[in-house]
């Protein structure tokens, strides 16, 4: 066994996201907002939408951390991981936008000499946290305020929650907009009870959402994410009901999350530390209106939002990717 003297956990501005993230009724595939000069978002906001843009802050509390030569699954990742972190209590692996940090709490971590790893594998709390800070040509209005900047308040949202038009009120908007000066971003949460489904045309809740193809570029020899909810370490969730929009609940309390090494890490006798990369891009929805009344299927919005200034209701999770390298 080779025993690492250093491990670095850094937290870098990442140009990938593939996870998706969902409405009251279904998966929904969101796009990249556009943004001016002066980045602020320029997206035509007088009917309902929503486009990925880039958190500020990106955080997952993770009970293993490991190392993998294959793809991780639930029915394989004690087999084919070796975790350089492996707790009952959780390790926060915070992303902060360009900047890079230490993360303590990792100990010295042993992984195999001669071992080629080309994924990684994070067992997660099904909560996860985003914070954001945005600003917009003309105003915008947010839960209690107005202003051309808009942030995460702290709010949250969970993927069992079946309430009735819930941005009806804005008591239920997880964003609040004012002045640059005002601006005083929290971290908003979500709690994903299940994942929309992996099969294109299937609008439907899902246990797992798995691409076991999947490369963020053609020349990538590692490819596949997987994306598995777990009621324990060792167990995968089931619903407790039925699989459908209308009662999604399910018993996990962990998301397994496989993500490719690119290029590939061998560990041989002259290696000494491990860079952890936790990489957040577009790791943010921006969910907004500017009608109330948004047609069936979709919800209402609160009766003050219009093409004049139109609401921004929720700014939600997007996705996460991990890497490594080794010197």
């Amino acid at each position: 066994m080779k025993h690492l003297n250093v491990l670095k956990v850094i937290t870098l501005f990442s140009a990938i996201i593939f996870l998706q993230t969902f409405s009251a009724t279904g998966a929904k595939a969101y796009t990249a907002c556009t943004f001016n000069s002066d980045n602020q978002i320029t997206n035509d906001m007088s009917s309902l939408g929503n486009c990925n843009a880039d958190p500020t802050h990106r955080k997952v509390l993770a009970y293993k951390v490991g190392l993998c030569t294959e793809l991780p699954y639930p029915t394989n990742y004690k087999k084919v991981c070796e975790f350089i972190y492996d707790e009952t209590t959780p390790i926060e692996l915070e992303a902060i936008k360009n900047t890079s940090v230490n993360v303590p709490g990792f100990g010295t971590p042993t992984l195999t000499e001669g071992t080629e790893y080309t994924h990684t594998v994070l067992l997660i709390s099904t909560t996860t946290y985003v914070k954001s800070l945005f600003s917009f040509p003309s105003n915008r209005q947010g839960a209690s305020g107005t202003g051309q900047w808009c942030w995460t308040n702290g709010g949250g949202t969970t993927t069992k929650d079946r309430t009735a038009d819930p941005l009806k009120l804005k008591s239920n908007f997880t964003v609040e907009c004012g002045s640059e000066s005002e601006a005083n971003p929290q971290y908003n949460y979500e709690t994903q009870n299940a994942f929309g489904s992996a099969i294109e045309g299937e609008d439907k809740p899902a246990l797992e959402r798995d691409f076991p193809n999947w490369a963020e570029k053609e020349s990538y020899t590692n490819r596949g994410w997987s994306n598995e909810l777990m009621s324990d370490e060792d167990t995968k969730a089931v619903f407790d009901v039925s699989a459908d929009w209308s009662n999604p609940s399910t018993n996990s309390v962990y998301w397994l999350a496989g993500r490719p090494i690119n290029p590939s890490v061998f560990v041989d006798g002259n290696t000494s530390k491990i860079d952890l990369q936790f990489l957040v891009s577009y790791g943010s929805v921006v969910h907004y209106s500017g009608v109330s009344n948004t047609g069936a299927g979709e919800g209402d919005w609160h009766t003050d939002c219009d093409t004049t200034t139109p609401c921004v209701g929720r700014i939600r999770i997007g996705g996460f990717d991990v890497n490594v390298g080794i010197e």
